[in-house]
């Protein structure tokens, strides 16, 4: 099952609000918000003939348990019932700003996201974020889940997690300045040769190629790894 419409050319920005269904963000070169489910959940039997009711007041115009509404520069992608199991897959114009939330925390949800050459903003209590090939600048954090980023190349990068572990490929060649947080609870494992400035409170920061953009890894209770990418 699937939707489309056409992205209005004033968008900049995209803002998903996810309850309890995995999402993949593709984007593409393109003006056109298409979102695909693939395992629906057939009402009970008790309601053949009946309409469910949307109680969070919103309506379901995508058909996929999804409201879908574009004010000005932003455009707003919904979860508003509990309609379908698996994975959502949402093909974005890949140059718009994305922010991507919970709006009930209480479920471990999968967000992989690949190809936005915009800015990233995510957070989730009990979800894991894999972001591949996402070339602006990154927030990322998750409470209870990973946080793993595959990139071809730097911008700003800040991922953390409080439980979770932390995990950034980057080209051997990145210029940036590397900040890592980290406890007694956890360890840290590169492959990088770390010319270390600053080793205290737990906090470790190095110049990687002479130094450039600014990346920051945090885990209180989980292992940060910082590979580069072959």
């Amino acid at each position: 099952m699937r939707f489309a419409t056409a992205l209005k050319s004033t968008t900049r920005q995209a803002i998903i609000l996810i309850e309890r269904n995995n999402i993949n963000i593709q984007g593409y070169e393109g003006n056109e918000i298409r979102i695909e489910i693939n395992e629906p959940i057939n009402p009970p039997k008790q309601a053949d003939g009946l309409k469910r009711v949307i109680i969070k007041g919103l309506e379901d115009n995508t058909q996929l348990g999804i409201n879908v509404l574009q004010e000005d520069t932003t455009l707003v992608i919904r979860e508003v019932c509990n309609c379908y199991n698996g994975t959502y897959t949402l093909y974005l114009p890949n140059k718009l700003n994305l922010m991507v939330y919970e709006n009930f925390p209480q479920h471990g949800q999968r967000w992989a996201v690949k190809d936005m050459t915009g800015s990233f903003e995510a957070s989730t209590e009990f979800g894991n974020i894999y972001l591949q090939n996402v070339t602006g600048n990154i927030k990322a954090y998750s409470r209870h889940g990973s946080v793993n980023a595959y990139l071809v190349q730097g911008n700003n990068i800040y991922l953390s997690s409080l439980y979770g572990k932390v995990l950034l490929e980057v080209p051997a060649t990145i210029k940036a300045d590397l900040k890592i947080r980290v406890s007694e609870w956890n360890d840290v494992f590169t492959d990088f040769q770390l010319p270390v400035y600053e080793n205290r409170q737990n906090i470790l920061t190095a110049s990687l190629n002479g130094g450039g953009l600014p990346i920051e890894l945090k885990s209180e209770h989980g292992n940060i790894y910082l590979r580069k990418k072959k």
